[in-house]
């Protein structure tokens, strides 16, 4: 009954340049196998070829491969005094336990910023279910910002606990700046904000689970002013609406499915994989992708006219043709060419235009408004006393069939 243990670097038949890959030890007892990851930076392709697989450690003498080593060697030993502290149990012992034990070891160690960042995200982001895919996203992102910065520093090799104020000021200034050689452009205020929120929870994780004593990013911000975007007017909405489009039937689609976001304020990625089964009873409801927040409308005369005109035409019975979003961008130019809209129309515009479009429809009612657009209610305190019923949606929805009939009169 053997038991063995070896160290080895996961990585794929094809390894990439510009990708690093973790390293994991396995033990084999009693003809059964057991891996596991080990805590500590990933291996750049470049550092692999220093990788001796026979005897399991760095050839190389680079002081950061030395350090891989010497974690390899604590573990080793660690092995060797697991295995005589229960030697007269190991037929009882399953491999697991032995993987379990060494890497457990680790728990309390210095481990890396960038280990602990993508740890967060593995263990605690990406398993949410109450996370929208658009915010894991957006959480991956700003990690990987954080990695890009501490290796562009030759800092990959740093502690959480040696991750101090001065880093994140660093970390600040870096992605603030633009560097053309790697193709890196500077941040905005507002964008350079976002990251440094999405930042911000990985350590109070561990200084919440006393891995540092102090958190680097309490009392860290970055003021920015909100942009002021320009509105699509009544007017241009008209135009656009009324815009004789006969003779282009490609851009008549196009400017379809922007009346149709106008309409019932929906986001392009939730509308345009709309299905007409999805629809029945003239009504809409569904988790919006990006916050997995629900939204409910009764749809209007001027959606239902839009539905129609395509009910049979799209494939795998959608409502909308499918479009991509860059190519429904692009074609959104050329209707604000077309109209004089002296601003660059998106699908957002649209989304805007229906909310202001709320107010106009005189409807007031804070809980209503959340439901139409799609908005969380969970910190409006009359969540927990008034529902939005169907009756109040319908009343909703005339409302706002009147004015957008009164405005295309």
């Amino acid at each position: 009954m053997g038991t063995t243990l070896k160290f080895y670097i996961k990585t794929p038949k094809q390894i990439e340049n510009h990708k690093r890959y973790p390293m994991y030890l396995r033990i084999i007892h009693n003809l059964k196998k057991s891996e596991g990851k080990i805590s500590t930076t990933k291996i750049s392709c470049k550092d692999i070829k220093n990788w001796d697989e026979d005897m399991q450690r760095f050839s190389s003498k680079q002081k950061h491969l030395l350090e891989h080593n010497i974690l390899l060697n604590k573990i080793q030993n660690e092995f060797h005094n697991y295995l005589r502290t229960h030697i007269t149990k190991m037929a009882e012992v399953r491999p697991h336990q032995i993987t379990d034990y060494l890497l457990s070891r680790e728990k309390n160690e210095n481990i890396t910023v960038i280990d602990a960042a993508n740890q967060f995200y593995d263990k605690v982001i990406f398993p949410d279910v109450d996370k929208a895919p658009g915010t894991k996203r957006n959480y991956k992102k700003s990690i990987n910002h954080l990695c890009n910065f501490l290796e562009y520093k030759k800092l990959d090799c740093l502690g959480v606990k040696d991750f101090k104020k001065l880093h994140v000021s660093m970390f600040i200034d870096y992605l603030k700046t633009p560097f053309p050689k790697q193709d890196k452009i500077g941040m905005n205020n507002q964008s350079v904000n976002s990251i440094v929120k999405n930042v911000k929870p990985i350590f109070s994780k561990l200084l919440f689970e006393e891995r540092i004593t102090t958190n680097p990013f309490i009392g860290v911000k970055v003021p920015f002013k909100k942009a002021d975007k320009p509105r699509l007017s009544n007017e241009h909405f008209i135009k656009i609406a009324k815009l004789d489009l006969s003779k282009n039937s490609t851009l008549e689609v196009y400017r379809d499915v922007f009346l149709f976001l106008c309409y019932t304020g929906l986001s392009f990625c939730d509308a345009i994989d709309l299905k007409q089964s999805e629809t029945e009873g003239e009504i809409i409801q569904l988790n919006r992708k990006k916050s997995n927040v629900q939204t409910k409308q009764f749809l209007p005369k001027q959606v239902l006219r839009i539905i129609e005109k395509y009910n049979g035409d799209t494939p795998e019975d959608r409502i909308l043709p499918k479009r991509s979003l860059d190519k429904m961008n692009l074609n959104l130019k050329i209707l604000a060419a077309k109209t004089g809209v002296d601003f660059s129309l998106s699908t957002y515009t649209a989304r805007r235009f229906f909310r202001q479009s709320i107010f106009e429809s005189e409807i007031r009612e804070s809980l209503v408004i959340k439901s139409l657009m799609g908005h969380t209610s969970s910190n409006d305190i009359d969540s927990h006393y008034f529902n939005v019923s169907d009756n109040i949606l319908k009343d909703a929805k005339k409302k706002l069939q009147k004015h957008f009939k009164k405005l295309l009169k």
